[in-house]
């Protein structure tokens, strides 16, 4: 059962947006939650969304970034859709903090991080062409 309309935004891909990004998220998010809770899934949707901005696009894009968010009965479901570089996260093999942090490496802590938050799904759609990641975080 649904408990809310959908709401839905565009964003261009401009890292300038995520201040933008994580005011809408709070203010959808709004008292239903902890400010321990919120803080998580902000912080869950400003990576997902840096990754699409820095990595899903090769150059400057005019296309839009469009951030789906819905309440549910028991939880908040956020899909980012995107034509940027195909990449399915839920296929990445998540090394641990440690090894991330051992290694050196520049990225994947993110990621890591999101998957264990939040139910991570991904999606690629035929029509028109595009990403979609859906982030799930039960209430």
């Amino acid at each position: 059962m649904d408990f809310s309309p959908e709401k839905i935004l565009y964003y261009s891909v401009d890292l300038d947006e995520l201040s933008k990004i994580r005011g809408e998220v709070r203010e959808f998010l709004g008292t239903d939650c902890s400010d321990i809770v919120k803080g998580r899934i902000v912080f869950c949707l400003d990576e997902a969304m840096t990754n699409v901005i820095e990595h899903g696009f090769t150059e400057p894009d005019s296309s839009k970034i469009e951030l789906r968010m819905k309440k549910n009965k028991g939880s908040w479901k956020f899909s980012i859709l995107d034509q940027g570089v195909p990449f399915d996260p839920t296929k990445e093999k998540s090394e641990t903090w440690k090894e991330l942090y051992e290694s050196g490496a520049d990225g994947g802590f993110g990621l890591r991080s999101i998957k264990k938050i939040m139910v991570v799904r991904y999606q690629r759609l035929k029509n028109p062409p595009r990403n979609k990641l859906t982030l799930i975080h039960t209430r």
